[in-house]
């Protein structure tokens, strides 16, 4: 981080690039925005007021990327008490609007105008929720059913940009056997930040706990997982989904979370396991959505065509589906035959 004697000689250097300058703008904005502290923020406003050309645009855009939202948000705040500079008070007010920090009993009023009709703008409460570090209070938003469907599915798709404190809130959740009824959710969520999780070994345990509920929803939302974080040993549990399970999602899903874990680990033994499963499936399967997902599955692990489109599968065309099973049963069979 350079000090602020350093930024303020780069700052005179670029300005005298002129139309060379753009090329610095950015870099120095950025070692600016290293640090919140109080002298950091001073100088930053400093900036703004002289108003040089090639910074202006960068310096705005930059002060709204601070780590710290709430104390930029105050500094510039006290800032416009006492500004006659109607040019600067119209930069500071964009930047206000951008950095977009509110406090928790802010967003709590907000939701309740929301859901009282007197506030449409979701997309600007969504933006503002993500980036406060209220976890607990987005996690209550999403488990709302007083919030609109929508809202609630937008926030919860935006819950794991909170991190790491967002895998903490979740994983305690499971292991304290809190909110029940969203347990499928909890671990969906959980599922789609595994791959570079450190919790990466709690949430395949909690997947796993979970391929076994009675709850159809809570098991294909736990199959899913698998594919996306299981490994080698949980190829029986997809196995016997896809041949036993009575509901035809956790079927379905348990075919495309072989290819899940092929994408992430392509082992020979993984697609010879697959591809037994999938055999045997297509044996007994009539539902024809299944058949769909498994035959997809074997296009794409099989580097090979079936003779059928992916919108045929998409779109569960039946002739076409039925072709397709014969030639990837001869495809199984030839593909698993024993070697002499």
């Amino acid at each position: 981080m350079k000090e602020i004697a350093e930024l303020k000689i780069l700052f005179d250097e670029i300005n005298t690039l002129k139309n060379k300058a753009s090329m610095n703008v950015c870099q120095f904005c950025s070692e600016l925005t290293d640090s919140d502290d109080d002298e950091y923020l001073t100088f930053h406003f400093s900036l703004l007021e002289q108003k040089k050309r090639y910074f202006q645009p960068n310096l705005k855009l930059y002060f709204s990327f601070r780590q710290n939202r709430e104390k930029a948000h105050y500094f510039l705040k006290d800032k416009l008490q006492n500004m006659n500079d109607e040019q600067l008070k119209n930069d500071i007010e964009d930047i206000l609007d951008d950095i977009n920090f509110h406090t928790l009993e802010e967003l709590q009023q907000w939701v309740r105008d929301i859901k009282n009709g007197n506030r449409s703008d979701t997309n600007k409460l969504i933006t503002s929720v993500t980036r406060s570090s209220f976890v607990e209070f987005h996690y209550k938003l999403i488990t709302d059913r007083h919030l609109d469907v929508e809202l609630r599915k937008q926030l919860q798709n935006k819950f794991q940009e909170h991190g790491e404190k967002a895998e903490i809130l979740l994983l305690g959740k499971l292991e304290n056997d809190e909110d029940i009824d969203f347990q499928a959710e909890i671990i969906f969520i959980l599922g789609s930040i595994s791959e570079k999780s450190k919790y990466k070994n709690q949430i395949l345990a909690f997947a796993r706990k979970f391929a076994e509920s009675e709850d159809d929803y809570t098991r294909d939302r736990a199959i899913i997982v698998l594919g996306w974080v299981g490994t080698m040993n949980d190829t029986d549990i997809l196995r016997r989904h896809l041949l036993e399970d009575e509901h035809p999602n956790c079927r379905a899903w348990s075919a495309s979370s072989y290819m899940q874990m092929w994408f992430r680990n392509k082992r020979d033994a993984l697609k010879l396991k697959a591809f037994e499963a999938y055999k045997k499936a297509l044996d007994n399967e009539k539902d024809y959505f299944v058949l769909s997902v498994i035959l997809s599955s074997v296009q794409e692990l099989g580097k090979t065509k079936l003779g059928i489109s992916q919108t045929a599968l998409d779109e569960v065309d039946q002739e076409k589906i039925d072709t397709a099973k014969t030639k990837a049963m001869k495809f199984l069979e030839r593909i698993l035959k024993p070697k002499a």
